[in-house]
């Protein structure tokens, strides 16, 4: 269903890409990143997506999203827009997830239940596969759910997806070229929050993923790919460049992953070998489990 927007409400406080928040035509709120965001660019409404379809494809927790059109009459209505310097035309909109905890800090998170526990290796081993070097407490949401059953977990903010470090600017890069892609992927820096992840999660929630993202097709990856709308000026090249490191990037992902696991196919004995990621012993738990369940 194509929405449009309805009222302006609010700049966000947070977020480099000076996010609005804006009333759509089916009742719902959307947090909208504009074209030609300062700071970002446009190449951050192109990660986001991008990022954020691969992750519905494996089945992780971001918030619902699309692409919407927002004209320059709605500009001309909120000159807000204008001095943004943001730019008409197809932005990306994730839906605006109310009544979430508002601070979230290491002792906050260690003492939480957290209902989707299982996504959280997903996380870790999805930023891993895309290169987001911006996976941090601030980019996750927590919702509670009724009858004080616990918390439901969303990633958000996939905008530095495919970053890289530039060696002559000294800094981080999101607003990749396809020379840029070529010396991705990169091992993933731990922070507090891979940290944490890492603690809540199973050896076979990490082989899970893994093989999750080695199921997907190369079709489904460049179908993402040519769904980018044209006027975010990705070119041919750009858009293969980007396909083609997500196809290197996957081949690569079983030995980028294994920093985080408790037990490597290095220091597993020779029947536990088999496994293509990780170990044997994780498949035939998987399998009994299976079994037991049925």
């Amino acid at each position: 269903m194509t929405i449009r927007p309805v009222k302006h409400i609010r700049g966000m406080p947070r977020g480099s890409s000076r996010p609005q928040l804006i009333l759509f035509s089916d009742g719902r709120h959307y947090i909208v990143k504009f074209k030609n965001n300062p700071v970002q660019g446009t190449r951050a409404l192109v990660n986001e997506y991008v990022a954020g379809r691969l992750a519905q494809l494996l089945g992780l927790p971001v918030p619902p999203f699309k692409i919407v059109h927002i004209s320059k009459h709605f500009f001309k209505e909120n000159p807000v827009l204008f001095r943004h310097r943001f730019l008409p035309g197809h932005q990306f909109a994730s839906e605006y997830i109310p009544d979430c905890l508002k601070k979230i800090d290491k002792e906050s998170l260690s003492g939480l239940n957290i209902v989707n526990r299982r996504h959280l290796a997903g996380i870790i081993v999805f930023d891993q596969w895309v290169n987001n070097v911006d996976r941090r407490r601030g980019n996750i949401l927590l919702r509670p759910l009724s009858g004080n059953r616990g918390f439901w977990l969303y990633m958000i903010d996939q905008g530095h997806s495919f970053s890289y470090y530039d060696y002559l600017s000294r800094r981080r890069e999101c607003r990749w070229t396809p020379a840029g892609l070529r010396i991705l992927p990169q091992k993933l820096k731990s922070n507090a929050f891979y940290r944490w992840c890492k603690q809540q999660s199973r050896e076979e929630d990490f082989a899970y993923y893994l093989d999750k993202i080695q199921q997907l097709s190369e079709q489904q990856i460049r179908q993402v790919i040519a769904s980018i709308p044209k006027d975010w000026n990705v070119s041919r090249v750009e858009r293969e460049a980007l396909y083609k490191y997500l196809i290197r990037a996957k081949k690569m992902l079983p030995d980028l992953i294994k920093p985080y696991l408790r037990k490597t196919d290095e220091q597993a004995g020779p029947e536990e070998n088999a496994h293509p990621f990780l170990s044997k012993r994780v498949r035939v738990t998987k399998t009994t489990r299976q079994r037991k369940a049925r």
